[in-house]
């Protein structure tokens, strides 16, 4: 059998694995908190595996193997800074658990004492930033599918969106929670036998780094792809950890604040040790060819041109289960983030059915992310590029929030200007400034800001704990719905 029918054959069977999971699943949501928290009733062994697939997306798998083939273990940078962000996220904000918080942005508005502009631009800011990356993810999926399966980019593009919508929409959380610990497990072994025989094949460690530059093998590749770029790439990807709505979603739906915190800490530690596959990928890569013109490429040159047909179908099958996972939950929390806050800044109430609303939207989200998808050309690298940049600045926020009584919302709308201010000024300075061309800058920039601003304003008022329950007083509006008859009615989705 040919590698292009393997792989045809294996996406094919996890295509109807992942769609009739989610489709019996569907059969299990009788209310609207199932939908779009799954009941706040999850074990932290099943967030675990949903977790660790929401971290490992287009980027891990595409950009930080083709970073290992370009600078070794820097490769490994890129899910180490990740894991780390997880397991702190864990650590740090399990905690919020207990309050039965639904999005980010309540914690945030608890934070701030619910101001307006503070809370209406965390709640736009990440709407969109959802949006933005299910599109990135949605258009990952289908490079890899079009490199290798030869079908059309454009088709790839509507049967990576088609499938994803089809996991996510009917089942909502508890679809994507439950068909991510499948995929997990999917994702770690292929890679897994994908390590195992790049070290067979290489000869081990002692034949990959035979054919390495030393500078390759340097702790995290520092010495290749420079001590202040590496430090800059993983802050970055640790602010995004802390500002990601769906890893907050993830403890928000945990059964306890325990279970909370366990499956954040183990699945950054399993990213953290998956890190090790994505530099040996990278790595085995260059070994066998040192003279490919794209390093993103490296993965799917190595699926299509030197692994065995029923490995490269394992392995694709793999890639593609991680970047749908990450879609999934960039799908579910713009879904929840839309019926939670922007349905009500739009019309200025909540949605009357809910349920309705919020599929409604994921099937908009969808549609428009497909569309973008497929005439995006530089949009989406633009997007990629810029979309850090507000992240970083909810990061310092939320962080300083958390830990700093003392926080003002002045100091933090001052933040959320000065960060990316900061960020875009960084990016005229390239390389022109040395080490200050680092995403450290902007971040630290936005939190002396936030200091500053916040200790020349009065005391932020009301308190935490008095928004906490205009939060749970707000959310009851979109948790009413009860007893909804999917199986015979799937129309009648909500009778309050």
């Amino acid at each position: 059998m040919g590698t292009t029918a393997a792989i045809a054959i294996g996406l094919i069977a996890y295509a109807v694995l992942m769609l009739a999971l989610s489709a019996f699943l569907t059969r299990t949501i009788t209310k609207t908190t199932d939908y779009l928290m799954g009941g706040r009733n999850f074990p932290f062994w099943i967030l675990i595996g949903s977790v660790t697939a929401a971290n490992i997306g287009t980027g891990v798998i595409v950009g930080a193997s083709g970073l290992a083939y370009k600078h070794g273990w820097a490769g490994s940078a890129y899910p180490v800074g990740l894991g780390l962000g997880t397991a702190l996220v864990g650590i740090v904000f399990a905690t919020m658990r207990r309050y039965n918080f639904m999005t980010l942005s309540e914690e945030v508005a608890s934070y701030y004492g619910r101001k307006r502009i503070v809370v209406e631009f965390s709640n736009i800011t990440l709407f969109f930033a959802q949006l933005c990356w299910l599109t990135v993810q949605i258009m990952g999926g289908a490079a890899l599918l079009s490199a290798v399966t030869r079908l059309p980019p454009h088709l790839c593009i509507v049967v990576a969106a088609a499938i994803t919508a089809g996991i996510a929409i009917p089942g909502g959380l508890k679809s994507v929670v439950y068909t991510d610990f499948v995929q997990t497990a999917i994702l770690l072994t292929g890679f897994t036998v994908l390590t195992f025989s790049a070290l067979h094949h290489s000869g081990g460690w002692a034949g990959i780094r035979q054919s390495m530059p030393p500078a390759y093998f340097s702790i995290l590749g520092v010495a290749s792809y420079g001590k202040w770029k590496v430090a800059g790439l993983m802050a970055a990807l640790i602010a995004s950890a802390i500002a990601d709505p769906g890893r907050r979603l993830s403890m928000y739906s945990a059964r306890s604040q325990s279970g909370a915190k366990l499956a954040m800490i183990l699945a950054g530690i399993i990213v953290i040790v998956f890190s090790a596959a994505i530099g040996i990928t990278g790595m085995y890569a260059f070994h066998l060819n040192q003279h490919l013109a794209n390093p993103d490429e490296s993965l799917i040159w190595l699926v299509m041109n030197v692994l065995p047909s029923w490995l490269a179908a394992l392995v694709v099958v793999s890639v593609v289960s991680g970047i749908i996972s990450c879609a999934n939950w960039n799908a579910i929390a713009a879904g929840t983030f839309f019926v939670r806050h922007i349905y009500p800044l739009a019309t200025g109430r909540y949605a009357k059915r809910p349920l309705l609303a919020v599929r409604a939207a994921l099937i908009c989200s969808f549609v428009v992310s497909t569309l973008v998808a497929l005439h995006a050309g530089t949009i989406v690298g633009f997007v990629v590029k810029f979309l850090p940049i507000t992240l970083s600045g909810l990061a310092v926020i939320i962080l300083l929030g958390r830990f700093w009584p003392r926080s003002t919302w002045q100091g933090a709308l001052a933040a959320l200007i000065a960060t990316p201010a900061a960020s875009l000024a960084v990016m005229f300075a390239s390389g022109k400034m040395g080490f200050l061309n680092n995403a450290l800058i902007p971040t630290l920039t936005g939190a002396v800001v936030h200091v500053v601003v916040s200790l020349l304003t009065p005391p932020t008022s009301p308190g935490f704990e008095e928004v906490v329950k205009i939060m749970h007083q707000e959310r009851s509006e979109v948790e009413k719905e009860s007893h909804l008859r999917l199986r015979a009615a799937p129309v009648a989705l909500d009778k309050s």
